[in-house]
């Protein structure tokens, strides 16, 4: 990994936060640039404020968008070989990360994933390893960015120059598994590695205000659909049921609103997919939201 620039997109952030997100990405090995893109934040950070210099610190800002359009203008300004994107409230391991690249480099790949530590309040910290049959490898299938584990999330994954080139980018229409889709065109360019050891601290928030909490179910159901839709073939459409299944579950527990149900087995029933028993007895008995 000869170059690295690092993302960062970020919304009205406390600032130790993003400060200590800013510190690890400075720590990793042959960084360029790291780009802090803020997305029409109330108060936005400065290189200043970020204990940083303009050398190797840029902040851009934008109006506000989403994490996707911020991610694809750090995309834009990017120049180095490879690019990594980092959400405000983690924090990469720089061994983690060089053994990433180092992974990437020897496999050729066009994009990579390591394994990362969950780290929640008042938790002990959890590693979530690599499936044992992809480390150190590459994915055998695109398709395989669908499983529904953790592993495929925007924030730790890393990139090689010749997708940008390829002009890949976040899908802005999307708000959940748009992560996924990225990295399923950047496997169209070429493998994605998949490296053993921790590259990345995750905060695991609990509550209502995060993007896959149930508040956000419905526009998370419409963009699986979308995803169901654009990807056809036979292992993606095996490795989405199973997260279909979940949404699913998850919707009756939730008392998700009819609309969002109703399109939900749709889908389900179009690609002759059962509907769980326990689910819609669920349904049956709590209803919707409204």
């Amino acid at each position: 990994m000869t170059s690295l620039d690092i993302v960062i997109p970020t919304y009205n952030a406390p600032p130790a936060r993003l400060a200590r997100a800013v510190a690890s990405a400075r720590a990793c090995e042959r960084v360029r640039t790291v780009l802090v893109i803020d997305d029409g934040s109330t108060n936005p950070p400065s290189p200043t404020s970020l204990g940083g210099d303009s050398e190797t610190l840029v902040v851009l800002s934008q109006p506000n968008a989403g994490p996707s359009s911020a991610r694809n203008h750090g995309l834009r300004r990017a120049t180095a070989d490879f690019v990594l994107f980092l959400d405000d409230d983690d924090e990469l391991i720089p061994a983690g990360v060089a053994t990433m690249g180092a992974l990437a480099d020897r496999l050729n790949a066009a994009g990579a994933v390591a394994a990362r530590i969950n780290v929640k309040q008042g938790q002990p910290d959890e590693l979530k390893p690599v499936p044992e049959e992809w480390s150190g490898r590459t994915l055998p299938d695109p398709a395989d960015v669908f499983v529904p584990i953790g592993l495929f999330g925007a924030s730790g994954m890393l990139v090689h120059r010749r997708s940008l080139d390829a002009r890949v980018y976040f899908d802005e229409s999307l708000k959940h598994g748009e992560d996924r889709e990225f990295l399923r065109r950047v496997a169209s360019i070429g493998k994605i590695a998949v490296s053993p050891e921790p590259a990345l601290r995750v905060t695991v928030h609990s509550g209502g205000t995060n993007l896959s909490s149930t508040s956000h179910l419905p526009r998370r159901i419409r963009d699986h659909l979308v995803l169901l839709d654009r990807y056809t073939d036979v292992r993606s459409q095996h490795h989405m049921r199973n997260a279909t299944t979940w949404l699913v579950n998850t919707a009756a527990k939730a008392r998700v609103d009819r609309e969002s149900w109703e399109m939900l087995l749709g889908a389900c029933a179009t690609r002759g997919w059962s509907i769980p028993f326990k689910a819609r007895l669920r349904r049956a008995l709590r209803g919707a939201s409204n």
